[in-house]
């Protein structure tokens, strides 16, 4: 009996061992098609124009300075994907600038003369604001009770990148250029990578 029992444990492991092994896998592609988000930062998102060419432009910069998150996602992605884990200073640096970056996105529509007036700048507001509220309730609930408490500080820096990157690509859908699909990527590669981080059952690559 005991013989059966160690032999079905060791199987368990070994097969815990290649799912770790799997999805650490996939995390590692899904960061490297994350960088993407990087690469449009130089590249025109619209109208000729890439973040990094508004980013200092008075009334713009509010709109460009979220992109820059996808360098701190990646950087974030990688060093979970490598160690698991971070630092108290990691964590405290990840929270104050997704928080920061979080507030820049709402910002844009304030003072309210300036509120949406279409329904596609709705859309875009709404879906921003949606996806900031989702992101609190998913990081509030991975904290507590998610397979991957760990990878908080990486979801932190995503949900900000993707407000902006969603409002951003509503906003100006079907003026998109080069840059626009490179974020759209990136929006992608970062959500795929949270939902196989928080859904519930699913190991990830340490916890």
């Amino acid at each position: 009996m005991n013989a059966c029992s160690y032999s079905l444990f060791s199987a368990w492991m070994s097969l815990r061992r290649r799912q770790h092994a799997h999805r650490s896998i996939v995390h590692l592609l899904l960061t490297v098609v994350g960088i993407t988000g990087i690469v449009g930062l130089f590249l025109p998102f619209t109208y000729s124009t890439s973040p990094v060419d508004v980013v200092l432009a008075k009334g713009l910069w509010r709109l460009a300075l979220p992109f820059f998150l996808a360098v701190l996602a990646s950087a974030a992605s990688i060093r979970w994907v490598i160690s698991g884990s971070f630092s108290g200073a990691e964590r405290a640096i990840a929270s104050v600038v997704s928080a920061s970056m979080a507030g820049v996105t709402p910002s844009l529509w304030f003072p309210l003369e300036d509120g949406p007036s279409t329904i596609r700048d709705w859309l875009a507001f709404v879906s921003a604001q949606l996806i900031l509220a989702l992101g609190v309730y998913f990081l509030i609930r991975n904290s507590r009770m998610g397979p991957s408490r760990n990878f908080n500080p990486v979801m932190a820096i995503q949900i900000a990148y993707l407000a902006n990157a969603v409002l951003c690509l509503i906003s100006f859908f079907g003026d998109w250029e080069p840059g626009a699909y490179c974020v759209l990527v990136a929006v992608l590669a970062f959500v795929l990578q949270i939902i196989l981080a928080c859904a519930p059952g699913i190991d990830v690559v340490k916890s």
